[in-house]
């Protein structure tokens, strides 16, 4: 909110006064809580005002009543929706239950709720109930703040050092996304440093060096798959090769190793978990091959090699599990298409298709039986018949490459050039909604978006936007200066 220009307007009635110190002492009180956490955490002696400052949202100012600016009516409640706990939503597949939304929006994109600054990194934002997780970079150290989901305001937040620099013109990190369960939060730092916080109040519970813990030599890129909750697991495509920690699985509530399995390096992918024929399994894509195992025990189902000869590559899609079958797709490398037989084994129905689609970090969705996503060499939607790999059609935007996500029957397209765009999809081809006329954040915008309670959250390395989509706020306009 900006302060002054609110208390200055023409003819402010004096409950607006009462209105901005309201806000101001909130701002303060979170300001606070902020500097006091930082000085306990990890022995970080002073504390960086830029970095305490970092997270004070600015609140769009809109044509609300009062109460509606408080947030006493505009805010859902913590116990509606079901949150979008990591990077690939709640189901494990960039997909909402949520319903009743608004598609039609001005060409500057849906109202604007609030904007915050944000550090470095690719990690996506997590949101649970009224705690939004935002995992990213403040100078020479990573941090976690938590955030309130409906009006940006800072209640704590948690640090660790770090020295990680990427060696080319990417981001030196984080690219791992937390996960939230219930209570707790799991964020994967670029140097393998796994962090374990209380979600209420973000007091440490546990914590890791999982790349000193499992001799995980250095790679082009830092650690960026995200982990995967299984029950009282979070199972992590690691990359220990000489420890035979390829992928590991730690007990949820003390850190500890639960097994471990094969010998692959890590990829970006993150692992996916799915239930066929009645048994569970969980398919991560490592650097060299997609692997089939039990969460369990780490038993290893099967193995199929699947890698590009460039290993800088770093493929960074993760699996698609759709009814019994398994899709991946990766730059240089393009598809494999695997059915999962009652017996549990592998059935190849195609593979290497690269001339038709190439995801590289983007999701892939089921659309019927149809498998989309986003070519990453020829910036297209790329739409392939399931059984066979065969190209059925392709569409070409401005969104040119993004991330999907599936909400009530249709589909938010967030592009890496910081496009937003609503679609209609099927095996025809693709109804285009509503898309800004131009970019809402700088680009490149690599962090997959989430969705929660109506809410659109999507980040670059600069700034955190959260966007109102649900119907009651089709008549919210955000100021000229914002769109």
């Amino acid at each position: 909110m900006n302060f002054v220009y609110f208390v200055s307007r023409p003819r402010v009635r004096p409950i607006a006064w009462v209105l901005a110190l309201f806000i101001s002492s909130g701002l303060l009180a979170g300001y606070c809580s902020i500097m006091a956490n930082l000085a306990a955490r990890e022995g970080s002696g002073e504390v960086d005002e830029e970095l305490a400052l970092a997270v004070q949202p600015e609140l769009i100012e809109t044509p609300l009543e009062l109460n509606e600016i408080c947030g006493r009516t505009t805010v859902p409640s913590q116990d509606v929706g079901c949150g979008w706990p990591g990077i690939l939503g709640p189901a494990g597949d960039c997909s909402s239950p949520e319903r009743g939304l608004n598609w039609e929006w001005l060409d500057s994109g849906p109202p604007l709720l609030w904007r915050s600054t944000v550090g470095s990194g690719y990690s996506s934002p997590v949101v649970l109930g009224n705690r939004l997780i935002l995992f990213h970079r403040l100078g020479d150290r990573e941090v976690l703040d938590c955030l309130a989901a409906t009006n940006g305001r800072p209640i704590w937040s948690y640090s660790w050092p770090t020295a990680y620099k990427c060696p080319t013109n990417y981001s030196s990190g984080p690219y791992s996304t937390p996960v939230l369960d219930r209570d707790r939060v799991y964020a994967l730092g670029a140097e393998g440093k796994l962090i374990c916080l209380d979600l209420d109040s973000g007091t440490l519970l546990w914590k890791r060096d999982l790349h000193r813990d499992y001799n995980v030599l250095p790679q082009m890129w830092p650690a960026s798959s995200s982990p995967l909750l299984e029950d009282n697991r979070l199972i992590i495509n690691l990359g220990g090769s000489s420890t035979g920690a390829g992928i590991v699985a730690l007990d949820r509530d003390t850190g500890g190793t639960l097994w471990s399995a094969t010998e692959d390096t890590a990829s970006c992918s993150t692992p996916v978990g799915a239930t066929i024929e009645g048994r569970r399994y969980v398919f991560v894509w490592t650097a060299e091959a997609l692997v089939s195992l039990s969460p369990v025990d780490g038993s290893v189902f099967w193995r199929i090699p699947f890698s590009a000869n460039n290993r800088e590559s770093a493929h960074g899609t993760s699996p698609l599990v759709t009814g019994d079958i398994v899709v991946i797709s990766g730059y240089q490398i393009g598809n494999l298409c695997v059915r999962v037989l009652p017996d549990g084994n592998p059935l190849v129905l195609w593979r290497d298709k690269r001339q038709v689609l190439d995801s590289q970090y983007r999701n892939l969705f089921r659309v019927g039986n149809h498998i989309c996503g986003f070519s990453s060499t020829r910036r297209s939607m790329r739409c392939l018949d399931l059984e066979s790999g065969d190209l059925v059609w392709k569409w070409q935007s401005k969104i040119r490459n993004g991330t999907t996500l599936a909400v009530d029957g249709r589909y938010l397209i967030f592009g890496v050039r910081g496009r937003l765009a609503a679609l209609s999809i099927n095996g025809c081809g693709v109804e285009l909604l509503s898309m800004t006329s131009r970019p809402l954040l700088k680009s490149p915008c690599y962090s997959y978006p989430a969705f929660h309670n109506g809410l659109l959250y999507v980040r670059n390395e600069e700034e955190i936007l959260c966007l109102d989509i649900r119907l009651s706020a089709t008549n919210i306009q955000s100021r000229p200066d914002q769109d």
